[in-house]
């Protein structure tokens, strides 16, 4: 029984990976389905006395713990094209020799509220051969049908482009369950907060810039002091959404502080040791749990995908991973 729903859900991550390379147009092999082009960075994270508050979570009781980050520049799969759309994927490097990841975008609700969903949006923005752009009598009644993707799109349009990376705020769009040692739970989702203050510019302002500009931007910073991002949780108030990453929850719910990460210099996964280096938001550690979330479900099975398909395949991707000797054994592979 087991089996079978994994075979299902590889099936639908196989045809959303398909779907996207069909809507980006531009996937290269050897780097990742989106996000293609991107940096890695070393850093501390330090929790607030809030956080263990809220979790028993090891890297949230208040000693300094390892991370590295991933910053991308753009949404495509093409590790070469124009900056456009940010991301930040984190990784905390725990006592006993495990990892748990986060990973986050600058809009904040994704697109859709089930996988299947996904698919259906990837399908009706799929670019027309002759266009190179959305079909409008396609995306226009699939976005009238249901407006709470209509608004998440709207959203992500209105969005500024990045001024720098070290002043583009990042939120983690699931909710997630935090535990304590009392076992009392709060749900809650995950933001980063530039030290540095949100800013921003139009597109067409940061495209007149060489394409990794935003990275150079971030290592000149470097080069002068740390970078330094706050991890925030938006509580959950008893009747929000806990399972729909496209639900907004109201401003007014509380917002705590639970820790810092200074980024101190640049780094590589040659120097990390993991030539795959996927980052999983369902990688997590005691005291931290998945809500029922059905899209954060599914990102592993994409993600897994995807790398399979930039190591040649599952084999290749295993082969590599034994190569390098990967610290992190079978959690590294998954």
């Amino acid at each position: 029984m087991n089996n079978h729903v994994n075979h299902g859900q590889y099936h639908l991550a196989t045809k959303l990976v398909e779907m996207i390379h069909r809507d980006f147009q531009r996937f290269h092999p050897g780097y990742r389905d989106v996000h293609a082009s991107g940096r890695y960075y070393a850093g501390v994270f330090r929790a607030t006395p809030e956080a263990r508050k809220l979790s028993r979570a090891v890297h949230l009781q208040g000693d300094p713990v390892p991370v590295t980050v991933r910053h991308s520049n753009s949404q495509s799969g093409n590790p070469w094209g124009p900056a456009a759309s940010a991301s930040m994927a984190a990784r905390f490097y725990l006592p006993d020799g495990t990892v748990t990841d986060l990973v986050s975008l600058p809009i904040p609700l994704f697109f859709a509220r089930t996988p299947e969903e996904t698919l259906e949006f990837l399908h009706a923005v799929e670019p027309d051969p002759a266009t190179g752009a959305p079909d409008p009598n396609r995306i226009g009644p699939f976005l009238a049908a249901r407006p709470w993707v209509a608004n998440a799109v709207k959203l992500a349009k209105c969005l500024p482009a990045s001024v720098s990376l070290a002043q583009t705020a990042f939120h983690m769009l699931h909710a997630f369950r935090f535990v304590n040692a009392a076992d009392e739970v709060q749900y809650a989702r995950y933001h980063w907060e530039p030290e540095a203050g949100v800013a921003g510019q139009s597109l067409d302002e940061l495209q007149k810039q060489p394409p990794s500009y935003l990275f150079e931007e971030l290592e000149a910073r470097l080069r002068k002091g740390p970078v330094i991002f706050n991890l925030v949780l938006q509580l959950a108030g008893a009747d929000d959404p806990k399972n729909d990453p496209n639900a907004p929850w109201p401003e007014d719910r509380p917002r705590v502080r639970i820790g810092q990460l200074e980024i101190v210099r640049t780094t590589s996964v040659e120097e990390i040791g993991d030539p795959v280096m996927m980052h999983d938001p369902t990688r997590l550690t005691d005291g931290i749990e998945p809500s029922d979330d059905p899209v954060l479900a599914a990102r592993r099975g994409v993600y897994e995908v995807s790398v399979a398909n930039r190591t040649g395949g599952w084999r290749g991707r295993l082969a590599a991973l034994e190569r390098a000797g990967c610290p992190f054994g079978s959690s590294a592979a998954s």
